[in-house]
Formats: C-alpha cells, structure tokens, sequence
C-alpha cells in the first residue's frame, strides 16, 4: 500500500511504538522520534553481574487482548514474550496463607466461583460474601458511580475484613498501584470484569520471558524498523508548530515538517512541546514501585512462581528462575509505598517475611545471598484515583495524544498504553483523511 501520510510518533515507549505499528498498518510513513538513545520509554533494561533485569518487576493478564493484538500485527509469538501462568493466589502472612486456585477445566466465570468456595484458608462467611458480591456485581453489570474508592466498593459490598486483606486489596495495588482508600472503583471493577467475566484463560498471569527491552521493546522495533518505518534517536523534541494544516518539530537535529504527529511522552513532556496548544495535565500525583532484587544460589526455588506477601513491607515475589530462567533470583515487588527508611533496612525486613512465609512449607531462604538490587520508580505510575477527569486525546486537528493515562477506564498498565497508542492511530488517520481535502 502506498503510503498517503507521512506521520511522527514522539516517544519510543510502549505507547508510541504502538501508534507507530498502528499508524503503518493504517497506511501511513512514520518517523519515530525519541530523545534517549534507546526505546522503551519509562522502562529500562540494568545490569548487574551480567544479568539483565527491568526498573520494575512486570506483569500482563491473559484480559490484555490490545497488547496480544500488537504482537500479532508485529508477527511476534505472544509465547516468545510472555509465559502464561494460570491464575494462582498463593497469599502469606507468616505462617498463615490462603490458596485460592480455579478449576482450570471450568468456564469463566464459573472458575472464579469455584475457585472462591474452595479456597483454602478464607472462612466461610468471606467466601459467601465475596460469591454473593461477584453475583451482585455481574447483574450491575460491573458499573458503579465514579465516585467510590475501592475501600468504600468493598464496604458496600459487605466483604469481610479477611476477605478486603488477603484479595481485594492484594489485587488493587497489582492492578491499579494504588492504595483502596483512593483507588477508583469503577476501574478496579472494569480489570475485574476483563479478567473473570469472559474467557478462563483471561485470568491467567502473563510474565516476560526475560527484560522487557529484549523480549519486547527491541522485537517490535524491529518490526517498525522492518515495515519502513524510520527512527530518530537521540533527538530531543523542542517545538512543535502547526502552519497550514501540517506540524513542523523543531529538534536538536534540525526541523521536521509532516503531515501529522503523535504525542507519545509524558504529561509534562506533552505540556513543554505542544505550547502554543496547552495540554490539560490532569493526574499531577503519582505512586512509586520498589522492586528488590534478590541472587541467591541457582539451585533455589519458591514453592510457586508468584506468591502474594500480606500483613508486611513486601506485596508480591517473583521466582525469575521459573517465570523466566533466571534461576535463584526473585524480584520482591512493593507498591504505592511511602518514604524508603534504608535499603540495608528494607532487605533485613523482606528476608524476615520471605522466610516467615517459607516457613509454612519447611523452607528458608539460602543463607549466602550472593548479590541484591533495589530500584525504585517515584513516578511508576499515575495515582488511579476515583472520579478521574477524561482526556481528549485529540489536541489538535492533526495532533494526537498518547499514553496510559489517556485510557479512562484502565490503570497505568501495559495494555493501557497499547490501548492508547491504537486510538491514537486510529483518530489520526480519521482526522488526516478529513483533512485531505483542503490541504
């Protein structure tokens, strides 16, 4: 197909790598533009004894059918990049844990059901209330007023104190990055009802297969690369005109005129390049994720690939030996935390908890621990906070927005950025052929 509009893309993250791929399946010869010397975004690829890991631990729903989308369009193997883990709750507190395991073999959302009556480990009482909530929230139709925090959703839905502690709010902060006292109901209910309400397999975990730049990012450059597609690192974007229904970029490597351009950065980077069209920056708050990295011997495994930690410092652990071959290494994952005392403080804790967990299946961790990484991202994510305000993603007639904030109904996840890229490049091209005409 000829290409009818020569179109950038600023920002090389999920988001714009999206609208790039997006953009050249639409017909269109785009330009990707980014200012650091590599893609990827937010999210970076570090070292440590030659073992590459991310900024942050990562993890996808089998519910993520934009992101499965993209890596068809980009003929990239979606087992290549991810490995599928079917949904296993596996939560501790000490010695004490609740297992919660749908029937594979089961329909959703009758999985999900069963998976709740046979939990073991959740008194009756929480298992009646939490089906007879699920029941409650399919003939609602998994709608609720944009008002209500997820604290408050769990309240009126009469959810045990056990319950809201050992799932609700587990799969609020892996899911939203954000405390129930102010994260947005209806978006919880929306992962909720993408995850359990249609396909079993919906439900499962989806864990790269090793750091996102290697079996992610990189791939599906290449593939944008392999379509035509030209990339612009190390280019800073400064100004952004738009004279006569075209958009020229000032950068630190000359001016660039094209027919249209996406935004794909952050919300303050949007608001520096697009003056004299000011960008309305809604979500001002953000929530930080901590990611501990652990090297203990090879030969060391957890007695599950994903374990929940509840009653502690510590949310989430990562067997990276049997998510993804890199063995003896877990990532400890801590969400929308406060201040972080000391590393040397945070470590002793998280191995204090590791081991109180382990202790309920005769384990312990190993006692040389042969090298640990912290990492924290102040600004991970954004607060998902209850009656967030809509963005328009269209700025301009032939100026798009992108990001994970631009999708209302999802948190800042990787689907949500996908999400966003695809809309981005799908409105572009409407407003372009409009456009046509008068150019």
């Amino acid at each position: 197909m000829v290409a009818q509009f020569n179109v950038a893309v600023v920002g090389a993250g999920l988001s714009g790598l999206s609208a790039g791929l997006h953009l050249q399946a639409l017909g269109a010869q785009v330009t990707l533009v980014e200012a650091a010397p590599q893609a990827g975004g937010r999210t970076r690829t570090v070292s440590v004894n030659d073992i590459a890991i991310d900024n942050g631990q990562h993890l996808a729903l089998g519910a993520y059918h934009a992101t499965l989308a993209l890596l068809q369009l980009a003929s990239i193997a979606a087992d290549d990049v991810f490995k599928r883990i079917p949904l296993a709750l596996h939560m501790h507190a000490g010695t004490t844990r609740l297992q919660l395991c749908p029937p594979h073999w089961l329909a959703a959302p009758l999985h999900l059901l069963a998976g709740l009556l046979g939990a073991r480990g959740l008194s009756f009482s929480s298992k009646w209330h939490a089906v007879r909530w699920m029941y409650q929230l399919t003939q609602q139709k998994f709608q609720c007023p944009p008002t209500l925090t997820v604290a408050q959703l769990c309240a009126i839905g009469q959810q045990t104190e056990q319950a809201i502690t050992w799932i609700w709010e587990p799969l609020c902060l892996a899911a939203l990055n954000t405390p129930t006292p102010l994260a947005s109901a209806q978006t919880f209910l929306r992962v909720l009802q993408d995850s359990f309400m249609h396909q079993r397999r919906d439900s499962d975990f989806l864990v790269l297969r090793g750091d996102l730049s290697q079996v992610l990012i990189t791939p599906l450059l290449q593939q944008f690369a392999a379509q035509g597609g030209a990339i612009k690192l190390l280019t800073t974007v400064k100004a952004l005109q738009v004279p006569n229904h075209h958009c020229v970029l000032a950068t630190s490597r000359g001016e660039f005129r094209f027919d249209g351009v996406v935004l794909a950065v952050g919300p303050h980077q949007r608001q520096a390049i697009s003056q004299p069209h000011p960008v309305q920056v809604e979500h001002d708050t953000y929530q930080p994720i901590t990611t501990l990295y652990l090297q203990y011997d090879r030969h060391f495994r957890l007695p599950h690939p994903i374990m929940g930690l509840c009653h502690g410092l510590a949310h989430w652990v990562f067997d990276r030996g049997q998510c993804c071959d890199q063995a003896g290494l877990l990532a400890v994952v801590i969400s929308a935390h406060d201040k972080i005392s000391s590393k040397a403080d945070w470590l002793l804790q998280i191995q204090i908890e590791l081991n109180a967990a382990l202790a309920g299946y005769n384990l312990q961790l190993p006692a040389e621990l042969h090298w640990s990484k912290l990492i924290t991202e102040k600004r991970a994510t954004f607060s998902c906070v209850a009656h967030r305000t809509p963005l328009s993603a269209q700025l301009h007639s032939n100026i798009w927005l992108a990001g994970d904030d631009m999708i209302l109904d999802y948190p800042a996840t990787i689907e949500s950025a996908v999400r966003s890229g695809k809309q981005a490049a799908t409105g572009m091209m409407q407003s372009l052929q409009a456009l046509a005409p008068h150019r």
